[in-house]
């Protein structure tokens, strides 16, 4: 093709003119030159088309697979939105559950205070009193040593509420027919097929070949997938119970 001077080439729907250089000798000259210098101009060659095929397929790539990626979260998000609705319910149950416990604690530490003050000043003495005092004090601790035995978490009071929130989820979310299971995949779901779409619309993947890219973005999604196998079995009931404790 180079020895019969300049062509055009056309790739999908571009035509392009490809302009050969002047030869000093003609095209006698390309005729002398050895089968090695040949093979090697042609792989060139080839490896220049393939390339600007690969540049000009990206664009087409990128358009078709973002057009699947919004397909595909608008069918999760559908199927999602009823079930945060019904997650919804059970969170605002849950949290008065937490509530309840946590002033019904308050409540009995007021009424043991208020007891032992009318033993101590009006129907007994300190000196009766002490003891009993003591022991209380003392199977508090044991039962904060029990509950880490229990649970291998220290005592503390934000922990043993979200403890208690969580327990509650899922007796409530048992109640509703609330497949947590299934609500945690489809916000894992959702949370990869957004970080796929601005993978793909990242300016540093803009001049990736098509082959490359969807390398690369299956290649994000397998080791997502690996990092969330790794992770705690039910983040989203640990998330709403730490909203809860925020707020």
């Amino acid at each position: 093709m180079l020895q019969l001077g300049d062509f055009r080439l056309r790739i999908n729907d571009s035509t392009y003119t490809v302009t050969v250089p002047p030869l000093e000798r003609g095209i006698s000259s390309l005729i002398e030159v050895s089968s090695s210098d040949k093979l090697r101009i042609l792989d060139d060659l080839k490896s220049k088309i393939a390339s600007l095929h690969a540049i000009f397929n990206v664009d087409e790539f990128k358009v078709e697979r973002e057009r699947i990626l919004i397909e595909k979260l608008e069918e999760v998000e559908q199927e999602l939105k009823p079930l945060e609705e019904l997650k919804s319910k059970i969170d605002a149950e849950c949290e008065k559950h937490s509530e309840r416990v946590m002033w019904s604690f308050f409540v009995a530490m007021g009424l043991q205070t208020g007891i032992f003050a009318r033993l101590t000043w009006w129907e007994y003495s300190w000196d009766i009193m002490e003891p009993v005092t003591y022991f209380a004090t003392y199977a508090t601790v044991i039962a904060t040593y029990g509950y880490y035995l229990y649970t291998r978490q220290e005592f503390e009071y934000s922990t043993m509420r979200n403890r208690c929130y969580t327990k509650y989820f899922y007796k409530v979310a048992e109640k509703y027919k609330f497949n947590v299971e299934r609500y945690n995949e489809l916000l894992d779901l959702t949370d990869g097929i957004r970080k796929d779409l601005s993978r793909l619309r990242d300016p540093l993947y803009q001049h990736l070949p098509a082959t490359h890219l969807a390398w690369a973005l299956k290649d994000a999604s397998s080791s997502r997938l690996k990092s969330q196998s790794e992770m705690s079995p039910d983040p989203a009931v640990q998330s709403s119970a730490d909203d809860h404790q925020k707020s």
